[in-house]
C-alpha cells in the first residue's frame, strides 16, 4: 500500500497550490481530483484580483481571457454607476481550463503525484495515519499521515472527517453562467446588475472573454429558488432581453457559498481550505483568491507538521488562526454585508445605484460603495469603520 505524507482530495486552486507547497518542501504527497481533467468543467465565472495571482502564482497570459479596468454598476430599471479600479485593484478574467490545469501541473512538476478520475470513497482513522480508499480509473488504497480537504462547495471529504458542512439556504447561491458569443459589451469592465427581478438574493455578472464574448450569469438564493422560477428560468430571461442574437458556446452550473468560514477548518492530522471551507466572498461569490490564499497556508503548515511529525489537532490548529487573520475575518464582516443586502427591494438598489452614480468614478472604491449602500444602517456603518480593504 502506498504512504504518503500527505493527500490532497480536491485539484482546484486551492488543493494544486497545497500540493506544490508541500512537495517543493521534498515530501510525499498525492492530490486526487475526481473529474477527469483538471479545470473541466469550469464551474466559476472566471474573476480574480491580480493580487491574488502576483502572490501566490505570478500572471502568465496564456491564463488571462481579459484584463478588468473596473466595474459598470447597475439596477434592474437601468440605472448605473462606474467604477474604474486602480492599479493595485484591477483584475482578470481567467481562462479557468488552462489556470487550473497549468497550477495541477505545476504542483506535478514539483514531484506531487497527481491522479484524476480518482474519488474517495472512504477514509479510516488508523493510530498514526489514515487509510484512504480511491475509486475511478482503478481501486486502491492508499496511506497518509495527514490530509487536506479541497474537495469544492459539495466538502464531502470535511463530513467524512466529522465536520459539520451543513448549509443554511440563505447561506448557498444556485448559479447558472452562459460564455455567449456575438455580444456587444465593454471589454474592458465587468457589469454587476442587481435586482430581485432578476436574480433574487444575488445579482446578474457580464465578464468579458473577448471582443464580442462574455460570460453572463447569475446567481439565485437556495431560498427563493423555486422548482418554474429557479436560476436557469432568470438568466434565459435576462438573456433573452439583452443579447437575443447571441449564441451560447459554454454553459456552467453550480452552487456558490455564501455564508460565514467554517467554525472548525482542522482537526486530528487534517485541514480543509478553498470553497471546502466555505472562503468564497459571501457579498460576490468571489472565492479564487480565497482558495490561493488557504492552499498556501495549509501547504506550509502541513509541510511543518511533516517536519515535526506532530499533525495534532493543537499543532494545526495555527492553520485556523493564520487563515481567518488573512482572508476569513473579512469574509465574517463581508457575510454581515450580505445578510444586509438581501433584504433589499429592487427600489432601494435604483436608489443605491443613483447615489454612486453621482461619485467620480476614480474615487469610487468598495468601501465608499458600500459606506454610500449602507448609509442608514448603523451597524454596518461602525462595520465599514473597521474593515481595510
Amino acid at each position: 500500500m502506498e504512504l504518503y505524507d500527505t493527500v490532497v482530495v480536491g485539484g482546484g486552486p486551492a488543493g494544486s497550490l497545497a500540493a506544490r507547497k508541500i512537495a517543493e518542501n521534498g515530501f510525499n504527497v498525492l492530490m486526487v481530483e475526481k473529474r477527469q481533467e483538471f479545470g473541466r468543467p469550469i464551474r466559476c465565472a472566471e474573476g480574480v484580483s491580480k493580487k491574488w495571482l502576483e502572490k501566490h502564482t505570478g500572471i502568465k497570459e496564456k491564463w488571462i481571457s481579459r484584463p478588468v479596468k473596473g466595474a459598470l454598476l447597475k439596477s434592474a430599471t437601468g440605472k448605473e454607476a462606474l467604477m474604474k479600479y486602480d492599479e493595485s485593484d484591477r483584475g482578470y478574467i481567467l481562462d479557468r481550463s488552462i489556470f487550473d490545469f497549468d497550477l495541477a501541473l505545476e504542483a506535478a512538476n514539483k514531484g506531487a503525484t497527481v491522479r484524476t478520475k480518482s474519488r474517495v470513497s472512504s477514509i479510516e482513522k488508523q493510530k498514526d495515519f489514515y487509510s484512504i480508499r480511491i475509486t475511478g480509473l482503478k481501486d486502491y488504497s492508499v496511506k497518509a499521515k495527514s490530509i487536506i480537504a479541497a474537495d469544492g462547495v459539495e466538502a464531502k471529504i470535511p463530513a467524512m472527517l466529522g465536520l459539520n458542512t451543513k448549509l443554511d439556504p440563505n447561506d448557498i447561491e444556485f448559479g447558472l453562467n452562459y460564455q455567449l458569443e456575438n455580444v456587444k459589451i465593454e471589454n474592458d469592465y465587468i457589469e454587476m446588475i442587481g435586482g430581485n427581478s432578476l436574480a433574487p438574493g444575488g445579482y446578474v455578472w457580464i465578464f468579458p472573454k473577448g471582443e464580442r464574448s462574455a460570460n453572463v450569469g447569475l446567481g439565485v438564493l437556495a431560498s427563493r429558488s423555486t422548482k418554474q422560477k429557479n436560476a436557469k428560468y432568470y438568466l434565459d430571461k435576462f438573456i433573452n432581453d439583452r443579447f437575443p442574437e447571441a449564441s451560447i458556446s459554454k454553459v456552467v452550473a453550480g452552487a456558490v457559498t455564501v455564508s460565514k468560514p467554517l467554525k472548525k477548518m482542522y482537526g486530528d492530522s487534517f485541514l480543509v481550505v478553498g470553497d471546502a471551507a466555505r472562503l468564497s466572498n459571501p457579498l460576490t461569490g468571489a472565492g479564487i483568491g480565497n482558495a490561493l490564499e488557504s492552499g498556501s497556508i495549509a501547504g506550509e503548515v502541513i509541510s511543518e507538521a511533516i517536519e515535526k511529525n506532530d499533525f495534532s489537532e493543537k499543532n494545526l490548529k495555527k492553520y485556523q488562526k493564520k487563515v481567518m487573520k488573512s482572508v476569513g475575518n473579512t469574509t465574517k464582516k463581508f457575510y454581515r454585508i450580505k445578510e444586509a443586502f438581501i433584504k433589499f427591494s429592487d427600489k432601494d438598489i435604483d436608489n443605491m445605484i443613483k447615489l454612486l452614480s453621482e461619485v467620480d468614478p476614480e474615487n469610487l472604491n468598495l468601501k465608499k460603495l458600500l459606506s454610500i449602500t449602507f448609509k442608514n444602517n448603523k451597524e454596518i456603518i461602525s462595520l465599514l469603520k473597521k474593515i481595510v480593504f
